[in-house]
């Protein structure tokens, strides 16, 4: 009985969670136990359904606390507070992520309910030691076959978890990233012999120390024969390693201590196309971070022969910051198929204007050359070497950082025999002058950067092309997203972008950087920000005739512009002029730009417009015919400015950051057509303008045109809900952050395609019933991060009550109730199917204090039913029920159930069995324990003897080790014995006795008892006979009744010799009388 509990609740649990019925299965193994103990067994049975029911009724969703994709293939567990792995069963998981957990440890038996996982990401769970942000112990443990199950397994990303050892990894992985670790004696091979990304950067560097050199063993890279890319970055290797692969095509040996490349390191490499060994002597006069050159400072040591492959695919080639001051003859020579080289960060100068080494990169297209500014120099101009010329295919050359004040002439010859030149960038270099004339030779050049320089008679440009990142070495990494594709978003409406993609409308939104690479990708565009240009004049923009995006912002040029300042820029289209000091007073200011101007940003422009006192005009626009786009943001306008703004082609307007609380509130209301002119305006954001409300006659006063309007980040305490019918095309409307506590409650009509409703970071508590019952088209609602306490499900918008995932709630971060008053809000949530972001991590309780932080899914909504009385009284009858029924078996269960059965046989009565009449196939079936030695010899010498071999009449007796046939069943032997013989003998013996001193019987004997009795309740045939050997035997209260009921089928083992005949007498007359006759007539009357 031990172990009949867990093997039915694992009994229960298949039954419920896989809809097989393996009751036989699970119970046959325990057909020996006792009828008493069914009643035991099934009140365990019982209870363990009941304690079920909470989680089968409840519809928590399927990956509780993770989010998934649509089609539940991908699982999301980042960034919670788990501690450890969720049990998911589901055969179409394909994809789990648990990266930034708190799990510390992944056993044998975590992912069994996921075998056909794809992707496992587990990475930054636990920090190695110096990069933690906290000096917190953790130690990730993976045990050895905790993979073991995921035979599908093909990307594995374990990187930032200090693991030093690595558990079994299935054959399938294709990408193994142990990234940031502490593995840096790798001696064992991994098993994986599909294996083609291997990311080991991070493991043994200065913020990781391992103090010793990396290494790997050149077994482990003997099985990895399909490997293609191997990254060995910031792992103090002093030497390129050995025995690499045939099939790398990537090697990334960046920021380690190799200090010499020796010949032919990477001939047995022809598939090598990309190789990075860059910052392993580093330059250390103008490093960001912690800087380790190479002993004396010097240069990485190269040989004429150091890349040389008989054939070599490498394409892309790093030796940035090696602190290198020339190349030996011949280096470039075996990569015939290099396009890429990064030689920035070294000691080039004087290379640069003399070296040969270019005549060796005949199919170059893109080389970097920044920073190698002579150490305490500058030269007075650019002289680039002649061979430079020879690199015909070049197309993108940077030679930012070199320090020079002019461009010479012979530079620009050298220049012009690259014919395939597209970008020219020579940032941050002190130049003081630049002919844009000579431009004139450049005929293919699209992009010229010539910010962050000292020029102070041209104008200049930010480009939006370039963003700013961290780097490793460098104090600012410049990154081209030139080639990036357009994304529509929405500036301030949408939250992230997968977000916005459930929201996307036929309305397209761009942010300016947006309109930058709409207008400007592949176009002629200068770039002339952060110089010293003050003031513009027509001169200045000679050779520029063909450019089409200009930017001349942060050159604080201060000036009133009149007409032909820009006349000789003929293809101009995008002008950045944002962070000056322009006056825009006179009318005809960019007039010259007419008809081809579209965007113009004068963002930042305020210098002029905090003058107390000063008029100013914004009529310049009128005459812009061509122009969609106009950024008027942060110029702190609050008036003394035309009343109003008239353009028949701007579509998208931004005038956040001004003073538009000013302009609205004044007693004259002289600005409140200020925006009726714009025409064909689909987009104002006037955010950031410190509001306190948006009167109806300002709110109708606006273009009937408008599509989408942003007033976000303000200080509104009132909209005019009811006059949203106003702008009959509006379908966004942005309210963010703001101070709107309420909504009308009663019933507003929204425009027809109104589909967007941003009411994020309010002070909105409630939401009453009918405010959304007309907005039929609203589709994504933003309501996250206010102080919602209750949630009205009949007051949100139609399409969200039953939506699909083309739909979107937002409700993080809100006060909500977690009482039976709000009981609703955790159904809905279940059930919807309405995207809801950040379901399972934030949407929290707050009310009541008990259940505060805690998930709103995870509150237990059944103490809200209706009949909370009538449960109680019900579940309290059950607890006494199932606390007296034990008691009760255990004190009288055997005898009211045998009472029990003979009722039931006295009410059935006495039927003959139609088998009764048929002959049986023995006379008797003989049972006893076949393990007691003396009752053996006395059945097989006396018993098989006097009633088989002797006697008047001999007898078929069935023995157990004699007539039971093989290869049957234990259990069907015995059935077939029992109900084959006519009457069925226990020999029985006291045997051994247990600490209770009770006689033990074995399972055949007890199974055979209770055929027996089944056969007196199915076919109403006594057919027991019971001998007992011993005289003093045990006073059963079954051996009692039935010694009164039929004496004559109890006998006794006489010690008497002359008493056995007797014996062996009335041995015959029992096995060949009916008990039923020789029943006590006092007693089986009353019964029978």
């Amino acid at each position: 009985m031990k172990n009949i509990s867990s093997d039915l609740s694992s009994f229960v649990y298949l039954v419920v969670n896989r809809g097989e019925f393996l009751l036989i299965k699970h119970l046959r193994p325990y057909l020996n136990i006792r009828p008493i103990q069914m009643m035991d067994i099934f009140q365990k049975v019982v209870l363990l359904i009941l304690g079920q029911l909470p989680l089968l009724i409840a519809r928590i969703p399927r990956f509780f606390p993770c989010d998934n994709n649509e089609i539940a293939t991908e699982v999301y567990c980042a960034h919670r507070q788990l501690n450890d792995i969720p049990f998911f069963t589901s055969i179409n998981v394909t994809f789990l992520d648990l990266s930034h957990t708190k799990i510390r440890k992944m056993g044998q038996h975590k992912f069994s309910g996921i075998q056909n996982l794809i992707t496992l990401k587990m990475k930054w769970n636990c920090d190695p030691k110096n990069l933690r942000t906290n000096n917190a112990y953790c130690r990730v443990r993976i045990e050895k076959d905790a993979f073991r199950s995921l035979h599908n397994l093909t990307y594995l990303y374990l990187a930032g978890n200090s693991l030093t050892m690595l558990p079994w990894l299935p054959e399938s992985i294709k990408v193994l990233d142990l990234e940031s670790n502490c593995l840096f004696n790798i001696i064992i091979p991994f098993g994986t012999p599909h294996l083609e990304q291997l990311l080991l950067t991070k493991n043994c560097y200065y913020e990781n120390p391992c103090f010793q050199s990396f290494y790997i063993h050149e077994d482990v890279y003997k099985e990895l024969s399909h490997l293609k890319n191997l990254t060995l970055g910031y792992n103090n290797l002093t030497s390129i390693p050995v025995g690499l692969p045939a099939s790398l095509m990537t090697l990334d040996l960046k920021e380690n201590k190799i200090t010499e490349i020796p010949e032919g390191a990477f001939a047995m490499l022809p598939n090598l196309e990309d190789l990075n060994l860059g910052w392993n002597c580093q330059r250390c006069d103008h490093a960001a971070h912690l800087c380790f050159p190479c002993p004396n400072n010097a240069s990485l040591l190269l040989h004429p022969n150091s890349f040389y492959a008989i054939n070599s695919s490498v394409v892309y080639l790093t030796l940035r910051g090696n602190s290198l001051n020339n190349f030996p003859e011949g280096l470039f020579l075996p990569l015939t198929n290099l396009k890429w080289l990064d030689l920035s960060d070294n000691y080039l100068a004087h290379t640069i204007r003399n070296g040969t080494f270019f005549t060796e990169l005949k199919q170059l297209t893109w080389i970097n050359l920044i920073y190698n500014f002579q150490p305490l120099g500058k030269f007075h101009d650019l002289i680039l070497s002649p061979h430079l010329g020879n690199v015909s295919n070049l197309e993108t050359l940077l030679l930012s950082g070199y320090f020079f004040g002019t461009m010479s002439e012979q530079s620009i010859v050298v220049l012009s025999r690259l014919k395939q030149l597209k970008i020219l960038e020579m940032r941050m270099n002190f130049i003081s002058y630049f002919n844009m004339r000579t431009l004139g030779m450049l005929p293919s050049l699209s992009r010229l950067d010539l910010s962050q320089n000292i020029l102070s008679y041209l104008p200049y440009n930010v480009s939006h092309g370039y963003s700013l990142e961290k780097g490793s070495q460098d104090s600012i990494v410049f990154r081209d997203y030139s080639d990036l594709p357009m994304l529509p978003v929405s500036v301030h409406m949408y939250q992230t972008e997968s977000e916005s993609d459930m929201c996307r409308s036929n309305m397209t939104i761009f942010e300016m950087w947006h309109f930058n690479q709409k207008f400007c990708q592949n176009k002629f565009t200068i770039d002339l920000s952060q110089n010293n240009v003050i003031f513009l004049h027509e001169d200045v923009f000679d050779g520029m005739e063909n450019v089409v995006c200009l930017n001349l912002s942060y050159n604080y040029a201060s000036q009133a512009l009149r007409g032909r300042l820009f006349s000789r820029l003929k293809s101009l289209v995008y002008l950045d002029m944002s962070y000056n000091r322009i006056d825009l007073y006179y009318r005809d200011a960019f007039s010259e730009l007419n008809k081809t101007l579209k965007v113009l940003d004068l963002s930042h422009n305020e210098y002029h417009f905090r003058m107390m006192g000063m008029g100013h005009r914004i009529e310049f626009i009128q005459s812009l015919s061509n122009m969609e786009v106009l950024n008027l943001a942060n110029n702190d306008i609050s008036g003394r400015i035309d009343p109003r703004l008239s353009s028949s082609s701007v579509q998208y307007m931004y005038f956040s950051g001004n003073r538009l609380d000013i302009m609205w509130e004044e007693e004259g209301q002289t600005y409140i057509n200020f925006f009726q002119d714009l025409r064909k305006l689909i987009y104002l954001d006037i955010s950031q303008n410190r509001l306190h409300s948006v009167e109806q006659p300002i709110l109708c006063n606006l273009p009937v045109s408008l599509q989408a309007l942003t007033i976000s980040n303000n200080y509104l305490h009132y909209f005019p809900w009811l006059s949203l019918t106003c702008l009959g095309n509006l379908s966004h409307l942005s309210l963010s952050g703001n101070h709107l506590s309420y909504l009308p409650e009663s019933v507003t009509e929204f425009p027809p395609d109104f589909s967007l409703l941003d009411l994020s970071n309010n002070w909105i508590s409630h939401l009453p019933g009918q405010f959304f019952s007309r907005a039929e088209s609203l589709q994504c609602l933003y309501l996250n991060t206010n102080r919602l306490v209750v949630l009205n499900l009949q007051s949100l918008p139609p399409l969200l009550k039953n939506g699909t995932s083309h739909q979107l709630l937002t409700l993080h971060h809100n006060h909500f109730s977690c009482d039976c008053y709000n009981s609703g809000l955790e159904e809905f949530l279940r059930t919807s199917t309405t995207r809801i972001p950040n379901l399972t991590t934030d949407v929290r309780c707050e009310f009541p204090e008990s259940l505060q932080g805690k998930s709103v899914l995870t509150v237990d909504q059944s103490n809200c039913q209706i009949y909370g009385g009538l449960v109680f009284l019900l579940s309290t009858i059950f607890t006494c029920a199932f606390i007296a029924l034990p008691l009760l078996r255990h004190l009288y269960g055997w005898d009211v159930w045998y009472c029990l059965q003979i009722l039931w046989a006295g009410c059935k009565g006495y039927l003959h069995p139609s088998a009764s009449c048929s002959p049986k196939q023995y006379d008797a079936f003989v049972v006893f324990d076949t393990n007691n030695q003396a009752v053996r010899d006395w059945v097989y010498n006396e018993l098989v003897i006097r009633l088989e071999s002797s006697g008047y009449r001999r007898f078929s007796l069935c023995l157990e080790e004699r007539d039971w046939i093989p290869g049957l069943s234990c259990i069907e032997n015995l059935h077939n014995a029992v109900h084959s013989s006519g009457k069925t003998v226990f020999v029985l013996s006291n045997g051994t006795r247990n600490d209770a001193d009770e006689a033990t019987v074995n399972g055949v004997i007890r199974q055979t008892f209770f055929m027996v009795q089944q056969r007196l309740l199915d076919e109403k045939v006594d057919v027991a006979v019971l001998i007992l050997l011993d005289k003093m035997f045990p006073k059963l209260k079954y051996l009692q009744l039935r010694t009164r009921l039929c004496r004559k089928s109890v006998m006794s083992w006489p010690r008497n010799p002359q008493a056995q005949p007797l014996f062996w007498n009335q041995m015959r007359t029992a096995l060949s009388s009916d008990n039923l006759k020789l029943y006590d007539n006092n007693i089986s009357e009353s019964f029978i």
